[in-house]
């Protein structure tokens, strides 16, 4: 593995270190003080006026004629659907429910990336999908907690957003072979907006501003800065050289960061279960990640 293949796969262990916070620092905003499709309002909104603003040097023209379909695809997948159903599926469901059906992405990725990229896919990947899905099972699974608890329309809406990103990660792969990573950013985001305005428009109107603690407005602004905006530019400069499936499998490390932090930073105790969940999943990923000859 060169130096460029080695910062690409650090570059996406980074996202899951930031997703993994997510999980932790996104209870302390929504439903609480804000309403799932209200934040995602803000969340886009800020996010595309920062790619714009981060963008205005790169002046690369989209070829609409060509790409605009497909842009709008990557924009209704991977914005619009993708965010609203998993701010709203998680509002109705339990964490231990949409933690579970999100490790579903990968098998997504590889499905779609089958059928519309022709991907190969071999049996290391498959092995390394299913020790991945075992580790984050492990991790995320309590004994003690009934994994029928939640909403089964929040979950329907979470197998739904993994579906959505999963396609999203394929649809988007052609459109970098011809634009910056920033110039799709920047499209898909503003595109976004405008699908996720109207439906977010009512709960973003009822937000009590005033009401809002300081903590919460920090844990705001890293969901848009960190979850959005970083994780976005990272993932499409990472996937100009990584296929779909190897992108859709970092997702297995998210479970791990998250009890990690959790057990640092919230108190909750670090475990055998966990060290041994940690291990499958980044054996896991490796597997998925390794490069077979010929």
């Amino acid at each position: 593995m060169n130096t460029s293949h080695l910062l690409r796969h650090l570059a996406l262990l980074s996202v899951g270190l930031l997703y993994g916070a997510n999980y932790s620092i996104l209870k302390t905003v929504t439903p609480e003080y804000v309403q799932p499709f209200g934040f995602i309002v803000i969340r886009v909104a800020i996010g595309a006026l920062l790619f714009w603003l981060i963008g205005s040097f790169d002046r690369q023209s989209i070829d609409w004629k060509k790409d605009g379909k497909q842009l709008f695809m990557c924009a209704l997948f991977g914005v619009g659907i993708n965010m609203l159903f998993f701010f709203k599926g998680m509002s109705l469901t339990s964490a231990i429910n949409g933690s579970i059906i999100m490790t579903l992405t990968p098998i997504a990725v590889l499905i779609i990336s089958l059928i519309i990229l022709k991907e190969r896919i071999t049996y290391l990947k498959i092995t390394g999908l299913i020790l991945g899905l075992i580790g984050a099972l492990l991790i995320i699974y309590q004994p003690d907690l009934s994994l029928t608890q939640g909403d089964w329309r929040g979950d329907i809406l979470i197998v739904l957003n993994a579906l959505s990103y999963g396609t999203y990660l394929v649809l988007v792969k052609p459109l970098l072979t011809r634009y910056s990573p920033l110039t799709i950013a920047k499209w898909v985001f503003l595109i976004g907006f405008f699908i996720v305005f109207p439906v977010g428009w009512g709960e973003f109107r009822a937000i009590e501003w005033s009401a809002i603690p300081v903590p919460a407005f920090w844990a705001m602004g890293y969901v848009v800065i960190g979850v959005t905006v970083m994780v976005y530019l990272i993932n499409i400069w990472a996937m100009k050289k990584v296929n779909p499936s190897t992108v859709g499998a970092y997702i297995y490390v998210q479970p791990v960061f998250a009890t990690l932090i959790a057990s640092i930073f919230y108190d909750e105790i670090l475990t055998l279960k966990h060290l041994l969940a940690a291990s499958l999943v980044f054996f896991g990923v490796w597997l998925v990640t390794k490069r077979t000859k010929g």
